[in-house]
């Protein structure tokens, strides 16, 4: 073997079998782009042997372009229908909703701002009736009138024997029941 590579090796290329460069095929330059041209191409009728078209086969493609250009109107389904009726009602439902959202919030900001303003009435109201009913212009007032203090021989003490007490009475008593309330009491 290694006898063989020594000798491939003292080869001289102008011994009948040397190849001179490489064994690639030299194309000139348009035989080349022809090829390049049609590489990416597969000419269908070139490749391919065509058979003749049947008058059945020629009705059905007429057919299927005929279809495939006029289509039939589409019906719209009525369930469909009710779902777009349904979902527009909930639409106006849902913007009514916000209008009345929006009303009830400004008269809650109208309300607490009617609040703020009683609120400062009511203390100022206040400190007027303080004002009236003052005990001193009140007692001005009644000395003016002729009135006096009651002396200690105008007031009276009350005091009665026995302890505080209190009876309930049951209405439509029976016999027996007043014999023992009678008895117990």
């Amino acid at each position: 073997m290694a006898s063989y590579y020594q000798n491939s090796t003292k080869r001289r290329y102008g011994a009948q079998n040397a190849v001179d460069g490489n064994l690639a095929r030299k194309l000139d330059r348009r035989e080349l782009e022809r090829q390049l041209d049609r590489s990416g191409r597969m000419d269908f009728d070139e490749l391919y042997e065509r058979r003749p078209e049947t008058a059945a086969e020629r009705n059905a493609r007429r057919r299927a372009q005929v279809k495939a250009a006029v289509r039939p109107a589409q019906k719209v389904s009525s369930l469909a229908l009710l779902g777009f009726v349904c979902t527009a009602f909930l639409m106006v439902v849902l913007l009514l909703c916000y209008v009345r959202l929006n009303t009830i919030s400004r008269s809650i900001v109208s309300m607490k701002s009617e609040i703020k303003t009683l609120e400062v009435e009511q203390v100022s109201l206040l400190t007027q009736y303080e004002q009236a009913f003052d005990l001193s212009a009140v007692k001005e007032a009644a000395l003016a009138a002729g009135m006096k203090d009651p002396s200690d021989s105008q007031i009276y003490y009350i005091s009665l024997p026995g302890e505080d007490q209190a009876r309930t009475h049951s209405a439509g008593g029976g016999a027996l029941e007043r014999l023992f309330a009678g008895l117990g009491g």
